[in-house]
């Protein structure tokens, strides 16, 4: 079935590219690993760039973000960045790689975009809606948005270069300061 052979090359694509790096992986590493031929690949993906952001997107499709909204959903949504820096050691290394690449690469460069624009906007509208919920002005959510999103990069990056660094702590920090309590949010409403 064409789809097992797609899914196949996906998961070996990115088990290469994390051990491997970017630079350092080919499409025969990746054929070897999933146990096909190297001309499947280049069948299923033109380019090595096209393979690149389909496991990119095949990996972002695999977190689960929770469908609760406004306050509770933007708590949920810290608890799952929380997790994440955790448990996915291996798609964050990748995905700062693939940051990293995108500098020179515009073929990655521009699906590293959009994945970054996308996932920005999901948080802009947690923002939202949490600005909702409180009866405030959601004029600052974008803001916010591009804040927080910034941060999480930084965490990534952290936990990945400092075995010792308390992402759990950081991802915190960052919560209490974007989701303040309603009675102080209300206080330093503008």
């Amino acid at each position: 079935m064409p789809s097992d052979t797609h899914e196949k090359i996906l998961k070996a694509a990115f088990d290469v590219l994390s051990r491997q790096g970017y630079e350092n992986t080919s499409i025969k590493d990746i054929a070897e690993q999933a146990g096909v031929a190297q001309g499947l690949v280049h069948y299923y993906f033109k380019s090595k760039q096209q393979l690149v952001l389909a496991v990119l997107d095949y990996v972002c499709k695999k977190v689960e973000l929770s469908d609760v909204v406004g306050e509770a959903g933007a708590l949920a949504a810290f608890q799952e960045t929380k997790e994440m820096l955790r448990n996915r050691r291996d798609t964050n290394s990748l995905y700062i790689q693939l940051i990293g690449v995108s500098l020179h690469d515009p073929v990655v460069g521009e699906g590293v975009r959009n994945f970054i624009r996308t996932d920005r906007m999901h948080v802009e509208d947690i923002a939202r809606q949490v600005f909702a919920e409180r009866e405030q002005d959601p004029t600052p959510a974008r803001g916010i948005a591009g804040v927080v999103w910034a941060a999480i990069l930084g965490i990534i990056v952290q936990t990945l270069v400092d075995p010792e660094f308390d992402s759990d702590e950081a991802v915190e920090r960052m919560r209490r300061i974007a989701t303040p309590d309603a009675a102080a949010a209300r206080r330093c409403a503008c």
